[in-house]
């Protein structure tokens, strides 16, 4: 069932303390609207480009485009995020196994400035170093409303087979599968909250330059 929704509030849930007026969350995609009084066009597109250019954080930012009369920048992110490891529920004793597993999310980025606000729109557009090699199914996973069945269906399938083929008794096996959507739906969280995390940086930059 679609469930996106287009709300005149505070970001607040999201980005705590930004002045974020207008958001959308969407599948593999959030865009929100922020106001920054008595910054024009040109100084948010000047201080936005020097901030992608600079940001020192775990992200990788490649400027893939901009436009200083349109005052719009479109950049291309990588980062690494966290989410549960389903083998420490398979193995609950067994030493050494890891409580988190990580990914290299990609996204693409697009800003677009007006004199006093602007617009960002985050979009996930691929995953890669899934610890089983599955990584477009792992991807196909993430949503920011509801875990798509299908999808999720193949991924289920995909490990299962892995999963026997090195052995793994079907209790195990059983265990990975009921668990794998909680897998996502904490991913799908993790990254959600990484994108708004870099974009509220972005904010506190952008409102407290002169």
């Amino acid at each position: 069932m679609h469930k996106s929704l287009f709300l005149f509030l505070p970001l607040l849930f999201l980005i705590p303390g930004a002045n974020a007026q207008k958001y959308l969350i969407e599948g593999k995609s959030a865009t929100i609207v922020y106001e920054v009084p008595g910054r024009t066009k040109g100084q948010l597109y000047q201080d936005a480009l020097d901030w992608f250019q600079n940001e020192e954080s775990i992200s990788t930012y490649t400027i893939e485009g901009s436009n200083k009369e349109a005052g719009t920048i479109s950049v291309n992110e990588v980062n690494q995020v966290f989410y549960k490891s389903i083998g420490k529920l398979m193995y609950p004793k067994r030493s050494g196994m890891a409580e988190l597993l990580s990914g290299d999310f990609s996204y693409h980025i697009e800003v677009v400035m007006e004199d006093g606000t602007y617009m960002v729109k985050y979009e996930l557009t691929g995953m890669e170093k899934e610890m089983y090699g599955r990584d477009e199914l792992f991807y196909n996973c993430i949503d920011f409303e509801e875990i798509d069945e299908a999808a999720l269906e193949e991924y289920n399938e995909s490990m299962n087979k892995l999963l026997l083929l090195n052995g793994v008794f079907k209790k195990r096996r059983d265990i990975f599968t009921q668990n794998s959507r909680s897998q996502f739906e904490e991913a799908s969280q993790n990254v959600l909250n990484s994108m708004t995390a870099n974009m509220s940086s972005l904010y506190s930059y952008l409102k407290t330059q002169e």
